[in-house]
């Protein structure tokens, strides 16, 4: 595999091509060219970082990236010095610079070209005019980085009224959570909730979001034992990740008696 000759998009992306964003992107359109972006991001392995989430960090920020539990830190690599091999250096020395030397010029250009191959996706997906603030002149590619990029097109088109997440909040409170779902049915859509209302500006309080993942856990009536267990922890222990994990402890036991199907 030579360097300057990989379609990384065709050969890696788990999303060949992206989500087209019609017309002014929205915060939901941006989200999903974000998940997009962080799914192919995470299709090419590499042992910077770690070697656990692939070139991730070059999508998220920072504070994102480091929020993953059991993360190395991600220095992407810097482009190597030029080889200068000492005339006092063996033909063994010598071999083990130029390795080194091209090893790193290898491993900076395809964390570069991945970048550049990400940076085209999010070019693709949407009109040109909305990312023209952000294109060079002469090679017609968006020079800033992606976490850049994005807290870009977030801040100046992915706005939330308070009228989108009052529409969201119904329809997640209105949705049917079955026990025999898995518990990411329930969690995720209060949470996708949660950061949308953040969006906004007009976040709920944890103690908010709590509620709302027991009401929808109540409405099933058949967890009376585990909502019983969970009034009676601590108020230090009522997290939601505590949350997450006590009713999936108490749907396993659900399973084991009744069966898989629940009834």
């Amino acid at each position: 595999m030579s360097l300057g000759t990989v379609d990384y998009q065709s050969s890696y992306f788990k999303y060949k091509t992206p989500t087209p964003i019609r017309g002014v992107p929205t915060y939901t359109a941006l989200k999903r060219l974000k998940t997009e972006l962080q799914a192919n991001a995470s299709s090419i392995e590499t042992d910077i970082g770690g070697g656990n989430h692939g070139y991730l960090a070059l999508v998220l920020t920072d504070e994102e990236y480091n929020s993953i539990p059991n993360t190395e830190p991600f220095v992407p690599p810097n482009y190597p010095a030029l080889l200068v091999i000492p005339p006092t250096a063996t033909a063994i020395e010598a071999m083990q610079m130029k390795e080194e030397y091209n090893d790193g010029r290898r491993r900076y250009l395809e964390c570069k070209n991945y970048e550049k191959a990400l940076l085209r996706y999010i070019q693709d997906a949407l009109e040109e005019k909305y990312v023209a603030a952000l294109v060079d002149n002469y090679t017609n590619l968006i020079t800033t980085d992606i976490p850049e990029t994005l807290q870009y097109l977030f801040y100046n088109f992915g706005k939330v009224s308070s009228e989108e997440v009052a529409q969201k909040e119904s329809e997640v409170m209105a949705m049917t959570w079955l026990p025999s779902d898995p518990i990411i049915l329930l969690t995720k859509p209060l949470e996708d909730l949660n950061k949308l209302a953040n969006q906004a500006g007009v976040p709920f309080t944890p103690a908010q979001i709590l509620e709302k993942a027991l009401s929808v856990i109540r409405a099933t009536r058949d967890f009376e034992l585990a909502l019983a267990a969970w009034e009676d922890k601590p108020q230090e222990e009522k997290t939601w990740d505590i949350l997450k994990t006590h009713f999936h402890d108490a749907q396993q036991q659900l399973k084991s008696i009744r069966g898989p199907s629940m009834q």
